[in-house]
């Protein structure tokens, strides 16, 4: 789980406990770099058992620090997260779970950005009774029938098909 900010107590205790010069994690942290899209990024975990942490079933406290940049030059943008995990270092080492992190934004970036930009969800009107339910039942079918069809870009696919009904109505197959 991710510590946001309305969770300040748990934030700066685990924030407390990760913090120190890195030689003193040395042996419970991991790194990657990697070059795409323009930019060069660079992501490290540092792992602490959570002891200090007052949260149910908490084994460890994390920190994912991203550091991003131009492909050439300085770094220009640090981020800093902190996480809590029920998992054990005996089955989930810092490498594991950064890994499940990235994970975790790969399907933040495949649903959630798909429906807060390429439907706007956000700024849909519709608020009372069943209407938020039929029109969000509305978009996944949309959104799953295009991904079926083997479309990787919604928002493409989306212009494509309003274009020309009998597409969309090849796309259920009634064409």
């Amino acid at each position: 789980m991710m510590i946001k900010g309305n969770q300040p107590t748990l934030q700066e205790t685990v924030a407390q406990v990760l913090s120190g010069p890195d030689a003193d994690f040395a042996a419970a942290t991991w790194a990657e770099a990697g070059t795409g899209h323009g930019r060069r990024e660079r992501r490290s975990i540092r792992t602490a058992p959570a002891a200090g942490a007052a949260w149910p079933h908490a084994a460890q406290v994390f920190r994912i620090r991203r550091d991003s940049g131009p492909t050439r030059g300085p770094w220009t943008h640090k981020e800093i997260a902190y996480g809590i995990t029920s998992l054990p270092a005996a089955l989930a080492g810092p490498r594991h779970l950064g890994i499940y992190a990235r994970s975790h934004w790969a399907i933040e970036n495949r649903e959630h950005y798909v429906r807060d930009k390429t439907f706007a969800e956000d700024l849909q009107r519709v608020r009372t009774g069943n209407q938020p339910n039929a029109f969000a039942a509305i978009r996944n079918l949309v959104t799953g029938a295009f991904r079926r069809a083997g479309y990787a870009n919604i928002a493409h696919a989306r212009r494509l098909h309003s274009r020309d009904e009998r597409r969309i109505l090849a796309l259920y197959g009634y064409a």
